[in-house]
């Protein structure tokens, strides 16, 4: 990953929006199996769990991912003032 590389508020905002986007691909998925095979709430509940499951888990996984960044670029500053 790119030492330079800063998350900013646009980068919250994508992971948000990239939540949304899970839940409600899943949601409609479980909508269109409950169509599908006439069993009507199974597969739409099935998919709302699912899609928080997953959304929830990138979530986290890409909020890590910029805590992880953001710290490797302070340690690195910490070494250059310590040298200087």
């Amino acid at each position: 990953m790119n030492k330079n590389f800063q998350k900013g508020p646009y980068s919250y905002a994508t992971a948000g929006i990239q939540l949304a986007v899970t839940i409600l691909l899943f949601v409609l998925g479980g909508q269109k199996l409950d169509e599908h095979y006439n069993r009507s709430p199974l597969f739409l509940i099935a998919g709302t769990f699912l899609g928080m499951i997953i959304g929830f888990y990138l979530l986290i996984k890409d909020l890590l991912e910029g805590k992880d960044v953001n710290n490797n670029l302070q340690d690195d500053e910490k070494k250059k003032n310590r040298w200087m």
